[in-house]
């Protein structure tokens, strides 16, 4: 099996996979990265890479780090709860010399096409979920 590259990638999303419905595909100005935009998740946006030849990275930013309330508590919720969330892990990443919360997942660059499909599908999900997760917290209708 051959090692998916950002270009054969790029061209798997354009495609609209099924289970991702209506998506739009572009690179940001980095270049590094293809940005998977699902219109009927919200258009939320997915980041893909491929990393070296060994993995594919994909992640979804959720919110800066500080709208969050209670922000040690919140994240001390997430590690002991983040193992529930299937196929992707919680972190934290710096966009524009600020933190945001977002999840993310690898697979190998040698996975068949529909299992790429299906974990940005569930990433995309998860990521769903935990919008309404955060905005719960936010409202106190999860304790800390």
């Amino acid at each position: 099996m051959e090692t998916w590259t950002l270009t054969t990638l790029t061209r798997l999303f354009a495609a609209d996979p099924e289970p991702l419905g209506d998506v739009d595909v572009s690179v940001p100005d980095q270049g590094d990265v293809i940005c998977v935009t699902l219109k009927e998740k919200g258009d939320l946006d997915v980041f893909v890479t491929v990393s070296g030849e060994r993995d594919i990275l994909v992640s979804a930013v959720l919110l800066p780090c500080k709208e969050v309330p209670k922000r040690e508590a919140f994240e001390r919720m997430v590690l002991k709860t983040h193992k529930f969330v299937p196929l992707s892990s919680f972190g934290i990443t710096t966009i524009g010399g600020e933190e945001w919360y977002e999840l993310f997942g690898s697979l190998s660059a040698r996975s068949r096409a529909d299992t790429i499909v299906e974990e940005v599908a569930i990433l995309a999900a998860n990521a769903v979920d935990a919008a309404r997760m955060v905005e719960e917290w936010k409202k106190g209708e999860i304790a800390a």
